[in-house]
């Protein structure tokens, strides 16, 4: 059975992969959306002043008009004569001249029914909007009126809400103020014309947004070309290197054990100490580059399960009795809780090494004294594998990252027990080809429990 470390190792890549095209997207895509929020409030400030412009110049006119008539009529004080203001100008909806006490001299309106609509929506300012809602009163009122025969414009300001820009004009004559005029005009038509806008900008975004992806899409593929072939000539190194240092610190290591036989320990003390500090170093060399070695084909996926029916019990009593030594050493209390026999199927020689690791790592970071216990249990076709110790613990923060290649918590520590970090990393890359879970609980100063379970079956 393939490993699927090869394919993880994929996912990684596509998931770079995705995160590169999101943010990509995501960097065009603000790009485009600040562009249409610049264009769309370029376009509203330019068509909104023009109106204003349009309104105002129409005030004045009509202002113009007004205090002209007045210079012919206008005989009495504060009496003004009867005379129906003009709508002059496209788009203008109406025209009131509204004395300073705030009474209606006179005014003119396309609709006549909303007049009092209209004379509560002006405002002190010169120049503003109003919005004015026509309900459902108005129409029925005009329906109940069947003399009154309904324009074009009528009909449209009963079915619908009209926008209209205001502008304020003060009239006055001989010195004295006869009031303000006020015209509106109808901007409805440029409401709907944003409406109209933003749709399109919206479809213009939704369209843009496929392209940007496509775009996107291709600059992270051509991103992770290098990082994939950097990837390649690292794992190939890595795998080049850990089986052509294997001879050689084979050869070494047999040279030293043939030193030993030859030497007179007991004369040169000197000797026997290099000779030790030297083989020690070796296999801490050889640790290393067997890891590495496993990492790096597990990587090509070139590793495969070599699957048999054996007793898990039993291969893990003589994994305890090989611990047993180290467990001395340091007067560690070395316990095994499990049933007489764990028969199942899976990778004898990676379970093998699984227990190894996990063994050899809870001996290393608890203290002198301290205790180590092996627990196994089986519920169905899934072996529960538990290694507890009294150690010195992992920081909640590091729990998460102790998996990883290379990472040691305790760096220091690490070294002096000649730690590389890779056990833990093989240790997960063992359970994953044998689609189990692997975690960890601890607490600092109090030690660690790794919990590991396996599909185990016991048919053959």
């Amino acid at each position: 059975m393939k490993t699927k470390r090869r394919g993880k190792v994929q996912n990684i890549f596509k998931r770079t992969q995705r995160r590169l095209t999101k943010g990509f997207l995501r960097q065009l895509m603000v790009f485009l959306l600040l562009f249409s929020i610049v264009m769309f409030g370029m376009f509203y400030l330019v068509i909104m002043k023009d109106q204003e412009l349009e309104v105002r110049n129409l005030a004045k006119e009509e202002a113009a008009r007004v205090e002209a008539y007045l210079g012919k009529t206008y005989e009495a004080k504060n009496v003004f004569p009867q005379h129906d203001l003009e709508l002059r100008g496209s788009g203008i909806f109406f025209a009131y001249l509204i004395s300073p006490d705030g009474a209606l001299l006179v005014g003119n309106e396309t609709d006549p029914q909303v007049r009092q609509k209209l004379l509560s929506a002006l405002s002190e300012e010169n120049l503003f909007q109003r919005k004015i809602t026509f309900g459902s009163s108005a129409a029925k009122e005009d329906d109940d009126d069947e003399g009154h025969e309904r324009s074009e414009i009528h009909n449209k300001s009963l079915r619908k809400d009209l926008h209209l820009m205001i502008a304020k004009e003060k009239i006055s004559f001989a010195g004295h103020e006869v009031g303000n005029l006020y015209v509106g005009t109808d901007i409805s038509y440029v409401y709907q014309m944003f409406i109209l806008l933003f749709g399109i900008l919206i479809g213009l975004l939704t369209f843009f947004a496929l392209i940007a992806w496509f775009f996107s899409s291709r600059m992270s593929k051509k991103a992770m070309i290098p990082i994939s072939s950097a990837f390649e000539r690292q794992r190939e190194f890595v795998a080049d290197a850990s089986h052509e240092l294997r001879t050689p610190l084979s050869v070494m290591l047999s040279s030293i054990d043939a030193i030993e036989m030859t030497i007179d320990h007991n004369q040169d003390p000197i000797v026997r100490k290099m000779l030790f500090n030297m083989k020690d170093e070796v296999k801490r060399m050889t640790g290393l580059v067997s890891g590495l070695l496993t990492l790096a084909r597990s990587d090509s996926g070139k590793i495969e399960r070599n699957d048999a029916v054996f007793d898990f019990s039993e291969m893990a009593q003589k994994a305890m009795e090989a611990m047993k030594p180290i467990a001395q050493e340091k007067q560690i209390q070395l316990q095994f809780d499990a049933p007489e026999t764990l028969v199942g199927k899976g990778d004898e020689h990676r379970l093998k090494q699984l227990l190894y690791i996990l063994l050899d790592n809870a001996l290393k970071y608890t203290p002198n004294g301290g205790k180590v216990e092996l627990a196994l249990s089986r519920k169905q076709d899934e072996l529960k594998i538990k290694v507890s110790d009294t150690g010195v613990g992992i920081r909640p923060e590091e729990q998460p990252f102790i998996f990883d290649r290379f990472y040691r918590a305790d760096k220091v520590r690490s070294r002096q027990e000649g730690s590389y970090g890779l056990g833990l990393s093989i240790a997960k890359w063992i359970v994953d080809i044998h689609q189990g879970t692997i975690e960890v609980n601890s607490e600092l100063g109090k030690g660690s429990v790794f919990i590991v379970e396996l599909p185990f079956s016991s048919k053959r």
